[in-house]
This record gives structure tokens, sequence and C-alpha cells, in this order.
């Protein structure tokens, strides 16, 4: 074990013996960064919202692009994986007398790019990025096998929904985040298998419920008070949540059920083994992660599904032994400090947007290719002796950025190597800082471009009953009233697209009054930010073990020591909820 302080933040922090024995294991040495700002350097690679439209630099074709910048080409699916391009026109010597990530920048900058990370077949999905197998899917983020999805992020498996974050086999269901499984439900969080219900908070296998907390197995509960079925159904009918201003007076009630009146777990985790972090599922040996689950022996890392013994990493699917790296998916292995490595790339190092890779060492954009560094076809015997050459040269000429942070082997990417800006990607969303903030701390910023929308109606003008809504309102501009915000990265303007006004109306519920990255950002705020708390349990019942005292049992949680919650430990939440 061992204690250094980090570049970035100036903190300390620790290396524990299993980290030294993984870092062994795969021959890399311990990072020089602590984990948070590992995870916030790799999540500036993960742009998924800030699109913009390209053109294919082969066929012309128009595209919806994760890349602004028009100086490097990107291409359409079909000519990225033709044969109409000469992956290999951009390869070059190494340069011993020039630090590894300056000239693997230099490629990076020239390389075509896949013009966004989507893979498999889409059907009307045009607007989506990080994203597998979808249909009618729009402005939708890291979705997979999804259909019918609106403006929702980290959806996997669901239909017909809109509005959601991080959700899982739902089915017809509006605002619904960190769920799974529920149908026909509205406005809950971290809910499981339920059915025609709204305003729930921590329920499970619950009908009919509404504006209740903490419950299991339960029908025909309102505000946490049992009712019969027709007690329940005259409440429902009272509410008129067709209506805009009752909508937002009941989220204004919701919020504080949940703030101040509901119990907490301290990590929402579910059949798991020796884990710590939040949103885990049917994981083992688990250490500070999130979102993760079918997943063994996973180490600082957010979003890592059906993977093994890996580390530091963000957006990882089917791997084994992947280390710093964002985007590692399909079948990859032994993979370290990559960006979108997929479909069974093998034992690549510092390479960017490789496929079906083996053996490759700061590469861009290749292939089915094998021994290659910087782009250049190597022998089998002269790649492994160069690489090991390499190495050795990005220890002794390290890349030094202007804030004095040192990157050698063993780092991931500078941050000033990074195409986007801070505030456009997912580093934004989960640890979100000011544009003087980010340049004070070296972080690459993308000021919006001005936006020109005309807007033709103002969002305090929209009808407040669904009913009243005209058939034209899919033509109008509507002004979003945080105007440009930059926290909530506001588009100023939003329409209402007809799949949209059509799951509303189904719904009868009130047009939305924000654009839809103000809506996103909304939901983030039901998120805990991905970083471990030690705290102990707020229990008092008299009916517990620890009879009517204050529960000593301590652990790891994303809610910190001065949030009001009741945050309750494993033994008095299973005593008390379950």
């Amino acid at each position: 074990m061992g204690t250094r302080n980090c570049q970035n933040c100036k903190q300390d922090f620790n290396i524990t013996q299993d980290d030294f024995s993984f870092y062994e294991k795969i021959g890399v040495p311990a990072p020089t960064f602590c984990p948070e700002c590992r995870m916030a350097r790799r999540l500036i690679w993960r742009n998924e919202r800030s699109l913009s439209k390209r053109e294919c630099g082969l066929c012309k074709k128009s595209l919806i692009s994760m890349y602004s910048d028009g100086a490097v080409p990107v291409f359409c699916t079909e000519c990225w994986n033709g044969n109409d391009w000469d992956q290999f026109i951009n390869a070059r010597d190494y340069n011993f007398e020039k630090p590894f990530f300056v000239q693997l920048k230099e490629l990076f900058q020239v390389n075509p790019r896949f013009y966004a990370y989507k893979f498999g077949t889409f059907v009307n999905s045009e607007f989506v990025n990080f994203a597998k197998d979808d249909k009618n899917a729009y402005l939708s983020y890291s979705v997979i096998d999804s259909e019918d999805i609106l403006y929702s992020t980290l959806v996997d498996i669901s239909k017909n929904s809109t509005d959601c974050l991080n959700i899982m086999k739902v089915d017809g269901c509006f605002e619904n985040i960190n769920c799974e499984g529920n149908y026909n439900t509205h406005f809950a969080v971290k809910s499981q298998s339920c059915l025609d219900s709204y305003f729930l908070y921590d329920c499970a296998n619950c009908s009919n419920c509404f504006m209740s907390s903490n419950l299991r197995s339960q029908q025909y509960y309102f505000k946490n008070t049992k009712l019969s079925k027709e007690e329940y159904f005259e409440e429902i009918k009272k509410l008129n949540l067709n209506k805009y201003s009752n909508l937002i007076s009941l989220k204004l009630e919701f919020n504080d059920l949940v703030k101040n009146h509901s119990i907490h777990k301290y990590a929402s985790m579910y059949a798991s083994e020796n884990a710590t972090g939040d949103y885990l599922h049917h994981v083992k040996n688990v250490v500070e992660s999130f979102d993760t689950h079918d997943a063994e022996n996973i180490y600082y890392s957010c979003r890592v599904l059906h993977c093994k013994d890996c580390m530091d990493n963000s957006g990882c699917g089917y791997g084994e032994l992947i280390y710093e790296s964002m985007a590692g998916t399909m079948n990859s292995f032994k993979d370290f400090f990559c960006y979108i490595t997929i479909q069974g790339c093998r034992e690549c190092e510092y390479s960017l947007i490789m496929k079906n890779c083996s053996n490759c060492f700061g590469c861009v954009g290749l292939t089915n290719a094998q021994y290659c560094i910087l782009n250049k076809q190597y022998s089998k015997e002269d790649y492994f002796k160069t690489v090991a050459k390499i190495k050795n040269h990005m220890m002794e000429m390290p890349y030094v950025d202007e804030r004095s942070r040192i990157f050698s082997y063993g780092e991931f990417f500078p941050y000033d190597m990074s195409p986007f800006g801070y505030n456009e990607t997912n580093a934004h969303d989960y640890m979100p800082v000011s544009r003087e903030e980010a340049i004070e701390k070296g972080y690459p910023w993308k000021d919006s471009d001005k936006k020109s929308y005309k807007t033709t109606l103002l969002s305090e003008d929209l009808p407040d009953d669904i009913f009243e809504v005209p058939e034209d309102i899919v033509d109008q501009i509507i002004s979003c009233p945080n105007n440009g915000d930059q926290i909530t990265q506001c588009t100023t303007a939003y329409r209402i697209v007809p799949a949209e006004l059509q799951f509303y109306r189904q719904k009868n519920f009130p047009l939305p009054r924000y654009c839809p990255n103000c809506r996103h950002y909304e939901r983030l705020k039901y998120r805990n930010p991905m970083k471990l708390y030690k705290r102990s349990c707020t229990c008092t019942q008299t009916t517990h073990f620890h009879s009517g005292n204050a529960c000593s049992n301590e652990f790891e949680t994303t809610y910190a020591p001065n949030r009001p919650e009741k945050v309750y430990c494993e033994q008095c939440y299973q005593a008390e909820v379950l």
C-alpha cells in the first residue's frame, strides 16, 4: 500500500495492495492521478450530447456527428467500413526527438474519424450517440437495444419511454430515473417492477401507487396510505395530471418526499458481493464503481457491463483486462489507455477509434490491423522491440502540459488532446464546473455557438392543459426559460416533435417548458456524484438491533455527510423497508 499526491487536484490518495497487484499483472506503472481525477480525465472524451451537422469526408452524405471540428474528416458507416480509402495514408515513423503524445495528437488531428459511436442496426435514429441497435430513438444517448425512446440517457433494452435517465427493461414510462422493469410508471426514482404508478421513490413490485416511497409489493397506495381501489382512482381523478400547473406542484411535493421523508439505502446495490459504489447490479469484487452490472473484479469505473478484471474504465462492455480506457467494448481484451476500441480489439495501447485490431500502439482509425505504430506497419519482431523503446522514451521524455502535469507511460491521454470541451462531455454532467474553473484547471472548454433561433412561441404561453394543445405546435420554435445557461448546456429553444406530442397525448401529460438539455440536467439532480464518503447509519429506530440508540454501522456512500436525507445501512434498511 502507498499514498501519493495527485498531480491534478493535489490531494493525497491511496493505492492498495490489490491495485498494485493489478498493475503488476498487466505490466504498467502505478498512476499519478487520483481515482476521481482519472475518472474526469476519461469522461472528457465522452461527448454524448453535443452533436453537429457534418458531411461524410468521402460520399458527402449529411451526418449528425459528435465531432464539430470541420478540419478533421468524419466518415459515415458505409464509407468507414468500405474499401474506398487508405487507412494507412497518414502513417508515420516514430520520432524519438519528440514526446509521444505530441506525435499521437498530430496523427489524431489529421486522420479520419468514425462520425459517432453507433454500432449495429439503426432505424429512424439519426440523433443518437453511444448507441447500439435502436429504432425510433431521438436525442437520446447511451441507448442499447431499445425502441421509441425520446430525450433519454443510459437506456438498456427499453421501449416507448421519454425523458428517462438510467433505465433498463422499462416500457411506456415517463421521467424514470435509475429504474428497472417498470411499465406505464411515471416520475419514478430508484424503483423496480412497478406498474401504472406515479411519483414513486424506492418502490418495488407495486401497482397503482401514487406519491409514495419505500413500498414493497403494494397496491392502491396514495401518499403512503392504503386506499380501496375505488378511493384510489377517485383521488387520482382529482389531480388533473393533464395540466402543467398541477404537475409542477406535484413535482415539488415529490422532491420533498424524497429528500425529507424517505429512507435512503446507503447505495443502490442489488445481488452484489463485496462491492463499493452506486447503481451496482449483479457484481462481485467491485471497488468505487458506478452504473455497473454483470461484472467481476472492477475498480474505479463507470458504465461497465459484462466485464471482468478491469480497472479505470468509462463505458466498457464485454471486455477483460481493460485498463484506463474510454468506450472499449464488444469482446476487447487487454487494451490499455484507449479511446473507442471495439469488436475484438486485443492488446492495443494508446490507440483511438480502432476496430478488430491487435497489437497496435499509438494508432488512430484502423480496422483489422496488427503490429502497427502511429499507423505504420511493422513486422511482429520489430513491433515489440520498437514498443519497448517507445515506452522507455515516454518515461525519459514525457509530455508536460501548460499546468506542469506530467504524462508519461502509464497515464491516459493529456487533457489538451481531447477533441471536446469539458462542457460538452459527461465530465460536466457528473463533475460540473464553470468556464472559469475549467480554464483555471487546464481543462478544454468550448464556448457555445451563437444561436440564431427565431422563436415563435414563449414557453410561458404554452397551453396549461394537454387537451388544449393545437396540432400546429410541432411547427413552433419554443423559447427555453434558461436562455442559454452554461451549467445546463441550454439550447435556448426547442421543438415538440410529432412522436413526442403523440406520447404526451397518450399519457395525458402537459408539454414541457424547458429544452431537452435543461430537462436532462434536472434529472441529474436525483443522482448523487460519483464520489464516495465514509459516514455512519442515521437510523434510531427502537425496534432494530441497536435498540433506539444511533446505529453504529459505517459504510461508504455517495451521500455526503452534510446531506439531510435519512441514510441507512444495509441491516437497518432491510429491517425497516423490506
